[in-house]
């Protein structure tokens, strides 16, 4: 991509102008997610107060504690989730989950210090506790809303069109709740005007970029560039946009791992390996263990209901163990539900045998979608994706975590190529970040592709943000057969 020069004038009076505009855009959108915050404080408060009364414990100040409620909203303010424009949903999550649980510390404090601590305690964490979960829920509720109405987002201009800022384009449209909506594109390849990426025009050159911005946020994709032409590019374009993204040649490597730091003048990026920090795995070991646990005591009648209709639908075990490939590619037994007939990998040859469509579709999922093999309640188990709550046996057992990367038949390994050293590096997980995302529409690579982003990025706020998401896929029944 080329570089010519800017009209001074442009590059002097656009910013002032288009933040001003930009911030009287994306008021409504503020001010609808803080009254929804206003709201979840305030439900909150009354159900607090209404267990408090039926437990005959001394109620909350109401006066006081929307004090505080708006000492929250003025925090989230200043953490940036009003409206929260690029925020990825692991790094919303982790700020809205520590912003409300330090006010619930300061507020704890504050009793402390003027000695009312013990009346207003078990209310205080109570009150703090509903509104860490029916802020997010309302959020999330508000922004759908907003997303369907075409009221949420901030235009950007991509700047390049090659495959990265098509890559880009695509994550972004496809995940509008990052609020980044590319509306126009810019090349310096004149073959390249007048056609689309990825739906979005490719309006014109860097030039036309400059002198007439048509939003106020740029996302600068050319990382193929010269360090020089990178430089300029910009240098160029963040002096005309109020915001300015830029897409480094930085690919395979832990994004969210990366804190900037500066030494001096010279910008670098710290790259932090989640996988080698004792603390966050023995988090992780933990919430699998309490969470298993308690699981399997829930849902034990549930568990004993679905084994007499496998056993009543079929002949066979209502459980069969599936071998899989673990950490550090050791083989396990997987327990799952038995959503098949007897003999289902006998069948699966001859099947294959015979039918060449099916043969390829195999051969590209891994997956069949009108499978003969599958029983009628073995149907609904997949469709639910009950047959898998067998593995947290497996979790207790250390051998699988509540999410992680998908469990690979040992079959699969020589396919995996050299990503299976990478994957294998972990457990296995019941869920995992590709399930939530595409499930069984997406292809084998594809999800070779997505568990190596799991482990580069893991946090323990990835692995709660992947709980939150397989809620909401298994309610609706998305992708599984």
């Amino acid at each position: 991509m080329g570089l010519r020069s800017s009209s001074p004038s442009t590059l002097g009076m656009a910013p002032d102008r288009s933040t001003r505009s930009l911030r009287l855009s994306e008021l409504p959108q503020s001010l609808s997610l803080v009254l929804g915050d206003f709201l979840s404080a305030v439900v909150a408060l009354e159900l607090t107060s209404l267990f408090l009364r039926a437990t005959g414990r001394p109620v909350l100040n109401w006066s006081d504690s929307l004090i505080w409620v708006g000492f929250w909203i003025l925090w989230r303010a200043y953490q940036g989730l009003y409206p929260g424009y690029g925020r990825s949903p692991q790094t919303e999550l982790r700020l809205h989950t520590v912003g409300t649980v330090q006010l619930l510390g300061a507020q704890l404090a504050a009793a402390f210090a003027v000695h009312q601590l013990a009346p207003s305690a078990l209310g205080l964490v109570l009150q703090w506790g509903l509104i860490l979960v029916l802020a997010l829920l309302i959020r999330y509720g508000l922004r759908s809303l907003l997303i369907r109405g075409g009221q949420y987002g901030r235009a950007i201009s991509v700047i390049g069109a090659g495959q990265t800022a098509a890559l880009t384009i695509a994550h972004l449209r496809s995940n509008p709740a990052y609020g980044l909506n590319p509306v126009v594109a810019y090349d310096d390849n004149p073959a390249l005007h007048g056609t689309l990426l990825e739906g979005v025009p490719i309006v014109g050159t860097l030039d036309d970029a400059l002198n007439v911005p048509r939003t106020a946020q740029a996302l600068i994709s050319i990382p193929g560039a010269r360090a020089e032409v990178q430089q300029r590019v910009v240098n160029s374009v963040y002096a005309v946009y109020p915001f300015t993204w830029v897409v480094p040649d930085l690919f395979w490597v832990p994004n969210q791992a990366l804190q900037p730091h500066n030494i001096g003048s010279i910008a670098t990026l710290e790259i932090k390996n989640n996988l080698k920090s004792v603390q966050a795995r023995l988090i992780k070991r933990a919430l699998d263990l309490m969470l298993s646990v308690v699981g399997l005591f829930l849902i034990f009648p549930i568990l004993i209901a679905i084994a007499f209709l496998i056993r009543w639908d079929s002949k066979g075990p209502a459980i069969y163990k599936a071998e899989r490939l673990g950490r550090n590619g050791k083989t396990f037994p997987c327990y799952k539900f038995r959503s098949m007939y007897q003999n289902s990998e006998e069948r699966l040859v001859e099947l294959l045998a015979a039918d060449a469509a099916r043969r390829t579709e195999y051969e590209k999922f891994h997956k069949l979608r009108d499978d003969p093999r599958v029983t009628r309640i073995g149907a609904f188990l997949r469709k639910t994706s009950l047959d898998e709550l067998p593995q947290l046996l497996n979790v207790v057992l250390g051998q699988m975590s509540l999410i992680g990367p998908r469990p690979y038949l040992p079959r699969e390994q020589s396919k995996m190529g050299n990503m299976a050293r990478e994957i294998l590096l972990v457990n296995p997980g019941m869920t995992g970040y590709w399930q939530v995302n595409e499930r069984s529409q997406s292809t084998f690579e594809r999800r070779l592709d997505m568990d190596r982003f799991y482990i580069a990025n893991w946090t323990p706020w990835l692995d709660v943000l992947i709980l939150i998401q397989t809620v909401r896929v298994v309610l609706m029944g998305k992708g599984a057969y």
